[in-house]
C-alpha cells in the first residue's frame, strides 16, 4: 500500500513539474556573432549561440549548447508591428561589440539590454 502511495505522489509531482514548464514563457532563437561581444559585462566569443527569452523574469539567456554564458536583464519595448526576422544590435565601446538589442522574429517588442555601463569600466 506505501508502494502505491509512494508512487502516485511521484507521479503527480512529476505531471506538475512537466505542466508548470509547459506553461512557462519562454522564446528561444539562434544568434550568430561575428565577433567577440559584451553583454551584461561578459564577454561571449564569435560563434552560435541560442538566445532564450524568459518572458516571466524578464531574463535573456546566451546558451552554448546546454550551458549558459551570460544572463541579464531586460526591457520590452514595443514595436509598431511584428519583426520579420531575428535581428540584434550593438553599439561600439573601447573593449569591443556592446549587445543592446534583440528582437525575436514574430514578435511585437524589442528585448533592450542595458546601456552596458558596467562592461565599459572593466
Amino acid at each position: 500500500m506505501k508502494k502505491i502511495i509512494g508512487m502516485t505522489v511521484a507521479t503527480l509531482a512529476l505531471f506538475a513539474l512537466v505542466g508548470a514548464m509547459a506553461f512557462a514563457k519562454g522564446k528561444s532563437h539562434t544568434i550568430t556573432f561575428n565577433e567577440n561581444t559584451i553583454v551584461n559585462g561578459t564577454v561571449v566569443k564569435k560563434g552560435e549561440y541560442q538566445a532564450e527569452f524568459n518572458e516571466q523574469t524578464n531574463e535573456l539567456s546566451i546558451l552554448n549548447g546546454r550551458h549558459v554564458v551570460v544572463t541579464t536583464k531586460v526591457k520590452e519595448k514595443s514595436l509598431d508591428m511584428k519583426a520579420s526576422a531575428t535581428t540584434y544590435e550593438f553599439r561600439a565601446s573601447d573593449n569591443g561589440a556592446l549587445l543592446t538589442k534583440v528582437t525575436f522574429g514574430g514578435d511585437r517588442y524589442s528585448l533592450m539590454i542595458g546601456d552596458g555601463q558596467a562592461a565599459e569600466g572593466q
